[in-house]
């Protein structure tokens, strides 16, 4: 298998998928490149989260490639590996529907996110050993830290049930950041927000950009999101490839408006 280049870290080339002989995504590719907001856009039913699925592996995809490379440096196919194998590599995901533990503390969620680095056995976890607490000390102050980061280190031993929305959101994003990841995926992050929220988190996408030194590739509705944290954006209708470019590009695309506002393609 060939390395990604030096500036791509995640490449999708030739991916399709069925379900009952419907074709949800038709032979699409695209690249991600190191550092980038690189955003998937499409009319509702255009196939964006089926995509997310296949690049994490709850789908297996009928036919093409999914190339990654990974937070040890090395070019993973990830269509030859398993769910749970995926997040090991440094690529993590958030979901439309918040998924976390409401009976537990902000803190402990976040933690949840750091388990997979653990290096102390279960047994001396078990026995809660020396070791073992030295190396819950470490992630809780990072988790601390994202907290922080993030602006709701003041909630962390507060339980997850019954916060608003938008911090349910921001809890989710610690989570994903726990892992270290090489790339995040976000579906439909503004989903539910308000526009003040929507601005807020806006710039926590460009801020884990910055500090995180991660890639970013996001699904969204919310065209004013999109346009303004994105560097680069792919258009898809039916599961097939429309247009790829920046913003301006994308915005200025016959392909792309005859697909959202249902105008004559002339092209």
């Amino acid at each position: 298998m060939d390395e990604l280049q030096n500036k791509t870290v995640l490449s999708i080339q030739d991916l399709s998928i069925s379900f009952g002989g419907i074709k949800a995504v038709d032979h699409l590719s695209f690249d991600v490149d190191e550092g980038e907001i690189f955003g998937l856009i499409g009319p509702n039913g255009a196939g964006k989260t089926t995509v997310f699925n296949c690049i994490t592996q709850f789908y297996k995809p009928n036919h093409g490639s999914i190339r990654f490379k990974s937070k040890q440096g090395k070019t993973i196919e990830l269509t030859t590996h398993k769910v749970h194998e995926v997040i090991g590599y440094g690529l993590v995901r958030t979901f439309q529907n918040v998924e976390l533990i409401k009976e537990l503390s902000i803190l402990d969620n976040v933690l949840i996110g750091g388990h997979i680095d653990f290096k102390t056995s279960f047994i001396g976890q078990a026995f809660n050993t020396k070791k073992s607490k030295a190396e819950e000390a470490l992630y809780r102050q990072e988790a601390i830290e994202i907290l922080t980061f993030l602006g709701i280190a003041d909630r962390k031993d507060w339980l997850v049930y019954g916060q608003p929305y938008g911090i349910l959101k921001k809890i989710e994003l610690a989570r994903s950041l726990m892992c270290k990841p090489k790339l995040i995926i976000l579906d439909e992050p503004a989903a539910g927000l308000n526009d003040l929220e929507t601005l807020d988190f806006a710039k926590v996408i460009r801020q884990i950009r910055q500090r995180y030194n991660c890639s970013i590739l996001l699904v969204e509705h919310d065209m004013r999101l999109v346009m303004d944290v994105c560097d680069r954006i792919c258009a898809i209708n039916f599961g097939k490839f429309l247009a790829v470019g920046t913003p301006g590009q994308i915005q200025k695309s016959p392909t792309v408006q005859a697909a959202y506002l249902g105008t004559e393609n002339p092209a």
